[in-house]
This record gives structure tokens, sequence and C-alpha cells, in this order.
């Protein structure tokens, strides 16, 4: 894995209102690292799985045809109506990563649920609930995102030093680069760039 110079970060737009619910996770510091780190220049088809809010959709969504998803219907409902506020173009769809979708995106962006789970109930909770380790939901998309991914794609997935099971397995199947980092009282947060795997090409050549 390389620690290397990011991509010129996407500033937040303090212009766009993106509205909150009690049913559905509230931005956060992941979800502005993440948001910061993201580079859609060039892309046609951006995918914004896990959207809660809708905030980093809809920003994408003043620069390339967003897609986004949840599994919380309340999330699926409050990401249309920030992008009908904000007047722009996201097409929303409830599922469960993958499960619903075809084609393959130019960049996908996951803020996933990465946290042991420690009791977690309600839509809410299923947010950050990650399961016993919190590596269950990412290993789930790290399997199935490749299918997904474009040949010259990108992947932005946030990780929490509790994933270290998540990150092994993505620089198995990925070419895998830190792109920023922040330390927080209880654990340290990372934005981590995924690309096709140069030796799988090689593979298929």
């Amino acid at each position: 894995m390389n620690l290397g110079h990011p991509f010129p970060r996407v500033d937040p737009d303090s212009s766009l209102d993106i509205r909150e619910r009690d049913e559905v996770y509230a931005p956060s510091e992941d979800s502005y690292l993440l948001l910061k780190a993201i580079d859609v220049e060039g892309a046609s088809t951006f995918l914004d799985m896990g959207t809660g809010t809708g905030l980093i959709a809809v920003h994408a969504a003043l620069r390339s045809g967003t897609l986004a998803t949840d599994i919380s219907p309340f999330a699926v409902h409050l990401c249309r109506e920030n992008a009908d506020l904000n007047g722009v173009p996201v097409k929303v769809v409830r599922t469960d990563l993958f499960a619903a979708l075809t084609g393959k995106f130019d960049v996908i962006a996951f803020n996933p649920p990465y946290l042991p789970d420690v009791g977690a109930d309600g839509w809410v909770d299923s947010a950050w609930s990650g399961g016993p380790d919190g590596n269950e939901v990412i290993l789930r998309f790290l399997e199935q995102a490749g299918e997904h991914l474009a040949p010259r794609g990108r992947i932005f997935l946030l990780l929490s030093s509790h994933n270290g099971r998540s990150l092994s397995r993505a620089e198995e199947l990925y070419d895998v680069k830190l792109l920023d980092r922040r330390s927080l009282f209880f654990e340290e947060i990372g934005v981590y760039e995924l690309k096709h795997s140069r030796l799988s090409s090689a593979h298929k050549i």
C-alpha cells in the first residue's frame, strides 16, 4: 500500500442545503473526510453507496451523473429530498450493497458501517454497525465492487483502525493508496483509493 498525494480535494459547498432527520445518520467527520478526498473529474458515472443524507451524492451530481443507494428507506427518501432541494439530478435506489444494481461505474464512494456492533438497534445504528468486529459489511462490499467498477475506475473507501481485516483483504483484491487520514479520540480513520489490481489486469491479457 502506498501513501500518495491525494487527488484534488472536493471542498464542501456551503451553498448546498443538506437537511437531516432523526432516522438517518447525520454527516460527521468521517463523511467530510471522504467528501474532500473524492475526485470525480472525467467521470461520467458516480455511485454513492450508503448515501445517508445524500451529502456526497448531491456534491458529486454537480459534476457527474450520480446514482445514490442506501438500505434504509428513510435515507433513500431524504437523499431524494436533498437532491430536489438543491436542484441536482440524483437517481436514488434502495438496495443492500450491489444487489439491485447493474453496470459499471467510473467512481464508487462508500462510507461503510465500520464500527464493531455493540448492541446496534434501528436504522441510524445500522449506518455505523459493521458486525461483531466492524468488518462484515466492508468485506462483502470488497468482494462485489470489482464487478461494478469500470476498467479505469476508482473506489474511494473510508476505513477505521478497527478495520485491519478489511484493509488486508482490499490489498489482496485491489491496488490500494491511502489518500488522507485523521485521528479521533477513539480511533483513526482514513480514506483509501482502490483500483483494479495491475497484477489481475496483467493476467487477463
